[in-house]
């Protein structure tokens, strides 16, 4: 007898249910290798004027992290500076420094890195 099974996607990968019960795994997908998932992040440096205390930094780097595709985050105010990694798909180094502008901050220099 030929049992009817539905395909369903979990997190881990796929997973088929038999209409009769119980689980089995199927095979999962290929995992991307580190050099693809690496190869749409970028990372910038952007030398900030503007910020007159540590809870500026501390709050432009809270808001940096809601962004959507921020992944890294350092805002160090002695020096200055932000350090952001972000997915190439979901910003940009220029929609970073926006950013930084409409926070009523000043961008002095951009550099991938």
């Amino acid at each position: 007898m030929n049992i009817t099974r539905l395909v369903i996607l979990v997190s881990a990968g796929l997973a088929t249910i038999p209409v009769g019960g119980g689980w089995r795994l199927s095979a999962s997908p290929a995992p991307q290798n580190g050099a693809q998932a690496q190869a749409s992040l970028k990372t910038v440096q952007m030398r900030i004027s503007g910020m007159t205390c540590a809870s500026c930094a501390k709050g432009l780097e809270a808001s940096f992290r809601n962004m959507t595709g921020v992944v890294r985050v350092t805002v160090d105010y002695k020096a200055g500076q932000a350090v952001v990694t972000f997915a190439t798909g979901k910003q940009s180094a220029e929609s970073l420094s926006k950013f930084v502008a409409n926070c009523e901050y000043k961008v002095k220099e951009t550099k991938v890195i």
